[in-house]
């Protein structure tokens, strides 16, 4: 039994999990979809290095998509933001017969988008700014982290103790290097949703190499935040359409 430590909201109708990214845990990042509770069971967990999950050294990426894989129990629908959306795309993997559908927000799998111009140029910065950046400087290290990216996230000092978590978890990822299995889940049958908000051109590729490797709808919220989901009632009904989408294939 998985050791991570989730929100859980709603009782009735089919479940989702939904997996956070590097800077935002799960009641945070999914505040939006909150209201989704009326029609789904969403569990959203903390990632392994997240309180009140189980602390560790460092994030990894295929132990985070195992512990996942595991909360889907005998089926759910996956969504993923961020490095989030890796390890949903990893968990599918893993285990697609349990995945209804998938959705994913700005997934840095930037392996995947390997040949195109803006995911090469921000694989190199991601790169060279982790290697030259201090980490234990973890002011430093999140907003030169976001200049790379080109994300406005303004951030509070001093930092609280759970966004200092989340920095010091992200100084130990290695987001050039950390693809999806793009063959595997491109084999499976549950539809696929992968959602951009338009801000990182490198994730812009990525996104569009995900899409055409796996057939899947391909959404753009232009001028959306990185964590696209937290437009809330635009992003929302997009991913309704989605779920509902696959019950009726479900089914059929």
């Amino acid at each position: 039994m998985t050791e991570l430590a989730a929100e859980r909201w709603g009782d009735s109708g089919p479940r989702i999990v939904m997996v956070h990214g590097s800077l935002s845990s799960a009641a945070a990042a999914f505040a939006e979809q909150r209201v989704l509770a009326d029609r789904y069971q969403i569990t959203a967990p903390y990632r392994r290095g997240y309180h009140p999950s189980p602390s560790t050294p460092r994030i990894d990426p295929d132990r985070d998509a195992a512990e996942i894989a595991e909360l889907l129990g005998d089926g759910a629908h996956l969504v993923g933001t961020s490095m989030g959306g890796v390890v949903a795309m990893r968990a599918a993997a893993l285990a697609p017969e349990k995945v209804w559908s998938l959705t994913v927000i700005e997934p840095p799998a930037l392996p995947n988008g390997a040949g195109r111009p803006a995911a090469d140029r921000l694989a190199t910065a991601l790169r060279d700014y982790f290697s030259a950046a201090d980490p234990a400087d973890l002011e430093s290290f999140a907003v030169g982290f976001l200049k790379v990216l080109n994300v406005d996230m303004p951030l509070p000092s001093p930092l609280p103790a759970p966004l200092a978590e989340a920095i010091r978890n992200l100084t130990t990822e290695r987001p050039w290097e950390t693809g999806v299995p793009l063959e595997a889940l491109a084999r499976t049958t549950f539809p696929k949703l992968v959602v951009t908000g338009g801000g990182t051109p490198g994730f812009e590729d990525v996104a569009d190499a995900l899409a055409e490797g796996l057939s899947a709808k391909r959404v753009l919220f232009e001028g959306s935040p990185h964590a696209v989901q937290r437009i809330g009632q635009k992003f929302n009904d997009e991913l309704i359409a989605h779920l509902q989408n696959a019950g009726t294939s479900l089914s059929a």
